[in-house]
C-alpha cells in the first residue's frame, strides 16, 4: 500500500508543477530555456530563509494516535490527494513536456543510492521545520480562518515554538497546504474549519527511504511552485506588474537541463528577471522590478535560498559560481519528468565491462573528456570488431534516438569496424547508416576488402529518413538547430550530395516527407536547397514511372471490322 501511495505522491508533485506552469505559453518557456543573456548581479551568499536551531524531537511522538482521529493510512484522502484518487484517469490540461517543449528523451543522470538520498531528505532544514510545525499543530489540529490561515495568536505561538521570523511562517504554511502535509477539514455545518495533519506528513512519519524521498519530492514541487507566489502575495501592489508565478518551476527545469555544469548565479537572476518582466520590458516593468529588489531583495535569491534550505541546490558564494542541483533535486526531477512521459536513463557506474546500452546512455550524459576516458578502455576490452558489433546490435533494436547515438559511436571506431558495417547492411534499420559509413571509409579500406557492396539501392536510405522523421514527430515547428544537429549525426558533412541524389530516386513516401522537412527547417541554405531539389526530382521521377506504367498497361485498340 505504501508503494501505491508513493505513486500518488508523484502524481501530486507533478500536478503542483503543472498548475504553476499553466501561466506560460510554450513559445515563451522555449525561448527562456533555449538561451538568455546573463547580466551581473549581486552575491547570493546571504541567507533569506529562517533558521531552525530548536527543531528537534520525533514526529512520531505526536502522530502515534493520529489514525484514531483522522483515519488510517489506507483510508480515503482529503484535499488535493483526494482529487487524484477520485479521478486517476483524468488527463492534465497541459503537461510539463508541452509547456517546456521538452523532447521525449533527455540525457541520463547518475544518482546516489536510495538510502543515502533518504538520509539527506530527512536531514534538511525545511523538512525539519515542517516536522516541527506538525508537532505544534497536534493531533487535534487548529482552527483556521475562511482563507485557511492561522489566527494571529496561533501564528505568533507557532513562530515562537519553531524559532522562526513571523514572515517566514507564511511560506511554511503554504508549502504544507500545497503538499498535503496539512489538510483543511470543515465542520458538518460548514461554520468552522480546522487544519489537521495530512496524509503526506503521515507517510513521512511512517519512515523508510522510499517514503521520505517521495514526500520530499512533493515538498520540492510546492517550494518551486509557490515560494515566489507567497512573496508576491505579501505585497500585492508592488508585485502587480511582476509575473512571479511559476518562475521557480522554470528555474528547476533549467537547472535539470544544465545539471552537468550548473548555472552561474548571475544567470539565475537573469532567468527569473526575464521571466518576471519580459525580455524587452517596458519602463514601468523595469521600475517595478527595481523597486521590488530594493524593498525585498532579488526574487532569484529568495528562490535559491528556499531551494537551498530544502537541500535541492547548492548555493554559490559569488555571482560567477554555479548553482547545481543536489542528488535530491536530480532524483525528484527525474521522477517527475519520467511521470510526464520523458525518458531519463539512469547511468550505470562506468567500467570496461558495461553493456552497449549503458555506454550509449553515458555518451550523451557526461562531458567529452569523461566519456573518452571510458570509451577507449571499453573498445580495448573487446577489440574494435566485437565492440562495433555490440553497438550495432543495440542500434538495430533501439528507438531512433539511441540508434543514432550508437551509430556515431561505431563510426568513431573507424576502419577497423568495416566488417561489422558490411554485415549491418543485412539489417533494414541499419542499412542506410552502413551505406553512408562504408562510402565515407571506402578510400581507406584495404583492396582485398573491395568490392564490399552491391550497387546502391535508392531504398537503402529509407531507414535513415524514418528515424529523422520520428525524432521530429510531434513538433508543430521543429527546432532548426536540432534538425541540423540530428541530420549531421546521420549524414556527416560532405556526404549530403550523393545521399540526396540517391534519395531522389526513391519511391518511398517517408523519404519525400524527410526531404520536405529538411528543405523547410534546416538552417543551412545550401543543404535546404539541395533537399528541395532532390524532392522535386523525386516527384518528377514518380510521375514518369506512373506515366510509363500507364502506357504499359494500356491495351491496343482493335481494328474496325475485325
Amino acid at each position: 500500500m505504501a508503494v501505491d501511495f508513493d505513486a500518488k505522491l508523484t502524481d501530486l508533485a507533478a500536478e503542483i508543477l503543472r498548475d504553476a506552469a499553466q501561466v506560460f505559453d510554450p513559445s515563451e518557456t522555449e525561448r527562456l530555456i533555449a538561451g538568455f543573456n546573463p547580466v551581473p548581479s549581486g552575491s547570493f551568499a546571504a541567507g533569506a530563509t529562517g533558521s531552525f536551531p530548536s527543531v528537534t524531537g520525533s514526529f512520531k511522538a505526536v502522530t502515534g494516535s493520529f489514525p484514531k482521529t483522522t483515519g488510517s493510512f489506507t483510508e480515503a484522502f482529503t484535499g488535493a490527494l483526494k482529487a487524484l484518487v477520485e479521478d486517476p484517469e483524468k488527463e492534465p490540461e497541459i503537461t510539463l513536456r508541452q509547456v517546456f517543449r521538452l523532447p521525449s528523451r533527455l540525457p541520463g543522470v547518475r544518482l546516489l543510492p536510495e538510502p543515502t538520498l533518504g538520509t539527506m531528505a530527512r536531514s534538511v532544514r525545511t523538512m525539519a521545520a515542517l516536522d516541527a510545525l506538525a508537532r505544534w499543530l497536534g493531533r487535534d489540529g487548529r482552527l483556521v480562518t475562511p482563507d485557511d490561515e492561522l489566527n494571529s495568536a496561533d501564528a505568533a505561538d507557532a513562530c515562537a515554538r519553531l524559532g522562526i521570523a513571523p514572515g517566514y511562517l507564511s511560506y511554511l504554511w503554504d508549502y504544507a497546504l500545497t503538499a498535503g502535509w496539512f489538510e483543511v477539514v470543515d465542520s458538518e455545518d460548514g461554520g468552522m474549519s480546522w487544519a489537521v495533519i495530512g496524509q503526506t506528513a503521515w507517510r513521512w512519519a511512517e519512515g523508510g527511504d522510499s517514503g521520505a524521498l517521495h514526500v520530499w519530492a512533493v515538498v520540492f514541487a510546492a517550494v518551486a511552485a509557490r515560494a515566489l507566489d507567497v512573496a508576491a502575495m505579501a505585497d500585492k501592489g508592488a508585485s502587480r506588474r511582476l509575473s512571479l508565478q511559476g518562475q521557480g518551476v522554470v528555474l528547476a527545469i533549467m537547472l535539470f537541463l544544465a545539471r552537468r555544469k550548473g548555472l552561474a548565479a548571475r544567470e539565475v537572476t537573469e532567468l527569473v528577471r526575464e521571466g518576471a518582466i519580459g525580455r524587452h520590458p517596458a519602463s514601468r516593468a523595469k521600475r517595478a522590478w527595481e523597486a521590488w529588489v530594493r524593498a525585498y531583495g532579488d526574487p532569484a535569491r529568495l528562490m535559491l535560498n528556499e531551494l537551498g534550505a530544502l537541500g535541492a541546490v547548492t548555493l554559490p558564494r559569488t555571482a560567477d559560481e554555479p548553482v547545481m542541483l543536489t542528488g535530491l533535486g536530480s532524483w525528484a526531477l527525474r521522477e517527475l519528468l519520467r511521470h510526464e512521459g520523458i525518458a531519463v536513463p539512469l547511468l550505470a557506474v562506468p567500467s570496461p565491462g558495461m553493456g552497449a546500452a549503458d555506454l550509449v546512455a553515458l555518451s550523451d550524459s557526461v562531458s567529452d573528456a569523461e566519456f573518452d576516458g571510458v570509451f577507449g578502455p571499453w573498445i580495448r576490452e573487446r577489440g574494435p570488431d566485437r565492440a562495433a558489433r555490440e553497438l550495432l546490435v543495440f542500434a538495430a533494436s533501439s528507438a531512433p534516438y539511441g540508434r543514432l547515438a550508437a551509430i556515431n559511436l561505431v563510426r568513431r571506431i573507424g576502419v577497423p569496424a568495416h566488417r561489422a558495417w558490411r554485415d549491418a547492411m543485412q539489417r533494414r534499420e541499419l542499412r542506410g547508416y552502413a551505406r553512408i559509413t562504408l562510402s565515407m571509409m571506402a578510400d581507406h579500406l584495404p583492396e582485398s576488402t573491395l568490392p564490399l557492396l552491391l550497387e546502391p539501392d535508392p531504398n537503402d536510405l529509407t531507414g535513415v529518413a524514418l528515424d529523422l522523421l520520428a525524432l521530429a514527430e510531434g513538433e508543430d515547428q521543429p527546432d532548426p538547430d536540432v534538425v541540423a544537429a540530428q541530420f549531421a549525426e546521420a549524414v556527416p558533412p560532405g556526404e549530403e550530395g550523393w545521399v540526396f541524389g540517391l534519395m531522389s530516386q526513391s519511391i518511398q513516401p517517408s523519404v519525400a516527407r524527410f526531404l520536405t522537412m529538411i528543405s523547410t527547417y534546416h538552417p543551412d541554405r545550401q543543404i535546404a536547397r539541395d533537399a528541395r531539389k532532390a524532392g522535386r526530382a523525386m516527384s518528377k521521377n514518380r510521375r514518369q514511372r506512373m506515366a510509363a506504367h500507364g502506357r504499359a498497361g494500356r491495351a491496343p485498340a482493335h481494328s474496325a471490322g475485325r
